[in-house]
């Protein structure tokens, strides 16, 4: 899919694709910074938390729950920032 944009307007659109970034990667940060007291709190790894939960060995408390969620955001953050850090732009 291409999309054109008027070139006076282009400066303006990287910028704001750029500050867009600059925002997933602040939320990126909180995200892990949450998880790394996660893996402190419980003396484990995400990995391993993962696998566990995954495989049904933790159960389902809200904790877990919550542990997973980050994982899936942080997931979803890297996406996106990646999406948007493989832009190209043509003159």
């Amino acid at each position: 899919m291409n999309i054109l944009v008027d070139k006076e307007a282009l400066l303006t659109v990287q910028e704001s694709i750029q500050i867009g970034r600059q925002i997933l990667q602040r939320k990126q940060l909180a995200y892990q910074t949450k998880i790394a007291q996660f893996e402190t709190t419980h003396n484990m790894d995400t990995l391993t938390f993962s696998q566990l939960f995954n495989q049904g060995k933790l159960g389902d408390q809200k904790e877990w729950l919550k542990w997973d969620h980050y994982v899936n955001v942080i997931n979803l953050l890297e996406q996106k920032i990646s999406v948007l850090e493989n832009l190209k732009y043509e003159s």
